[in-house]
């Protein structure tokens, strides 16, 4: 996965192959960075400017635990901002979460149309904000944010609501200072980028969030004529979505001579520093904390409706406060205090299960007999770690 950063990262892979140290020993105080997190499919991203710091989506409810990293790694207590792009679980998950925590939020931002939140007092934002008895700050085409000295939020769409899909409801902005311009894009698929380009609103950038986890609707070569990025991130996980990031986007990207990083391929997360037009690129491993386990496999059994976890390890693992994902019917179990001897196995049923299992999973049924599901092992940091599908393809 390294390897695959070096062959397609030609700008400054800083500390990539050194000593990792925390964010807050690598933090300034006077610097202009996004960290991406890794997390499998889901968006959640720190923008610091300065002494301000703005994050953009949460990921999963479950993968909190990676966010709560991150923050306290970085030295974090309180957000300037938080910006929810659109209202699907892989970027609002763990809002909830976080207003529930001891980080401070000044305000919450997020675009006016969903079709998700057809209540809009059940908006993910409305109701996280409404935890600290604060109100969503609408962000409509053309509001500004300011983000500290010369430094600026810029909402680009979305110009009108989508009622086919939420994804091109997605909050696209731009954010911009001396040191460069990043371009943020949600989850914006073809026909949002189609109106944003048709009103002339994109223009160059230094950084390209790519939209939707890097799939093939994403963005055309109109548009990066348009913006003509230096480098891009594409925050994704083939195991969860194997149609990302699409082989035609990365050879679209890279023929544009742009530089591209996918999430999947860094250690916990991937930091990009703006300096003076130029941008620096640190591969992120968290400070004082295990690195992920390679010796736990999954298998799935859609006969008996089970899911298997073997240690191939030499060492015990853990699965105290590991969470189980199943990506069709986005259900989750956090797993019992449980340690996997070497060569050990455990096996999760659920109520419909007949036989013997080590653990139920609550719910009558969870694997697709059907379309593909996947099995998605989280650890206790909120990182993936195993994954197995049911062997369908859709």
């Amino acid at each position: 996965m390294i390897k695959r950063i070096l062959q397609t990262f030609s700008l400054v892979l800083a500390g990539l192959f050194c000593a990792f140290p925390s964010l807050a020993e690598t933090a300034s105080g006077d610097e202009t960075s996004l960290l991406c997190l890794n997390i499998g499919k889901a968006d959640c991203m720190l923008l610091t400017h300065q002494n301000h710091h703005y994050l953009i989506d949460t990921g999963y409810a479950h993968t909190w635990p990676a966010l709560q990293t991150a923050l306290s790694q970085a030295g974090i207590t309180r957000l300037d901002g938080v910006f929810l792009t659109h209202c699907h679980e892989d970027h609002d998950g763990a809002l909830l979460s976080l207003a529930e925590s001891g980080i401070a939020v000044d305000a919450w931002y997020a675009p006016p149309f969903s079709i998700e939140a057809e209540d809009m007092s059940l908006h993910p934002a409305v109701l996280a904000a409404g935890r600290r008895g604060q109100e969503v700050i609408w962000l409509s085409s053309g509001m500004t944010v300011s983000a500290g000295e010369n430094a600026v939020f810029t909402v680009l769409g979305p110009l009108r609501l989508n009622t086919e899909n939420e994804n091109n409801n997605s909050l696209v902005m731009t954010f911009s200072c001396s040191r460069g311009r990043i371009l943020l894009t949600g989850d914006m698929k073809e026909e949002e980028a189609a109106d944003l380009m048709a009103a002339g609103l994109f223009s160059p950038c230094d950084l390209l969030k790519v939209s939707h986890h890097g799939d093939n609707k994403t963005i055309s070569k109109a548009i990066l004529a348009a913006i003509r990025p230096k480098a891009a991130v594409i925050l994704t996980d083939t195991r969860q979505e194997p149609d990302t990031p699409a082989p035609s986007i990365l050879k679209m990207l890279s023929q544009a001579g742009c530089q591209t990083v996918v999430s999947q391929d860094v250690h916990d997360a991937v930091r990009f520093t703006l300096t003076d037009k130029t941008i620096d690129v640190e591969d992120v491993r968290w400070n004082g904390i295990p690195e992920r386990t390679a010796a736990l496999q999954l298998s799935i059994s859609t006969g008996d409706d089970t899911v298997t976890i073997r240690n191939t390890g030499s060492v015990p693992v853990s699965l105290k406060d590991y969470v189980l994902f199943s990506t069709k019917g986005n259900e989750t179990l956090t797993l019992s205090d449980a340690e996997l001897p070497p060569g050990g196995r455990r096996v999760i049923g659920s109520l419909s299960t007949k036989g013997g299992a080590d653990e139920t999973w609550p719910d009558k049924k969870i694997w697709n007999k059907k379309k593909r599901d996947v099995a998605i092992l989280y650890d206790n940091w909120g990182r993936p770690v195993a994954s197995a599908d049911n062997g369908i393809t859709d």
